[in-house]
């Protein structure tokens, strides 16, 4: 959600020409999708689960979804897979991956904490040189992450490392301030 670094710097350092993001939130507010779209990505993604925020991002988004510039999709995160066209596929894309169950007003979710199935669908893209931003370490950090326990008692911080690294072995690891200092984790290739 809170994206407290230069998107459009690091989109020209790593000459990305998409940005898929999961996890709108409030699209009244200064959501990391309209930093993406003031961007210079030529296409922009947006997976939510919450039907609030996706009439909401309808109406907000509007110029920019009857473009073709920006494509909101309602549906969990743990279906990304289904939703890597083409364009996702041939591009270098930039994924932040944001989404999460922190309130009562989502019911319809597969998992709390989606990561490692968003992991495994960008696993499955031919390219594997994309860049990944993962959003709120503060939280992923702790063991049960937005009690996501579905996945036993995991290291998650860890076990998402290993994930990139299955990517591409070659990936480097920094992060970036977020809603606090060093709240997001960027996976890179140089």
């Amino acid at each position: 959600m809170t994206i407290d670094f230069d998107l459009e710097q690091i989109r020209k350092r790593f000459d990305c020409t998409v940005y898929f993001e999961t996890g709108l939130w409030d699209p009244t507010s200064e959501v990391s999708s309209k930093k993406a779209l003031r961007s210079g990505f030529d296409k922009v993604y947006c997976i939510e689960l919450r039907e609030k925020w996706i009439d909401l991002g309808k109406q907000v988004f509007k110029d920019e979804i009857e473009s073709g510039r920006y494509k909101l999709i309602s549906d969990d995160s743990s279906n990304m897979k289904k939703h890597l066209d083409d364009h996702v596929k041939n591009n270098k894309t930039m994924f932040f991956l944001d989404a999460h169950v922190d309130n009562n007003n989502i019911h319809n979710y597969k998992k709390l904490c989606p990561l490692i199935d968003e992991l495994d669908a960008i696993k499955s893209l031919p390219r594997n040189d994309n860049i990944i931003l993962i959003d709120d370490l503060r939280i992923i950090k702790m063991p049960f992450p937005w009690g996501e326990d579905s996945y036993g008692n995991i290291n998650f911080l860890q076990e998402i490392v290993n994930k990139i690294l299955e990517i591409n072995p070659q990936y480097k690891f920094t992060t970036l301030n977020g809603h606090v200092e060093d709240d997001v984790l960027l996976a890179y290739l140089e």
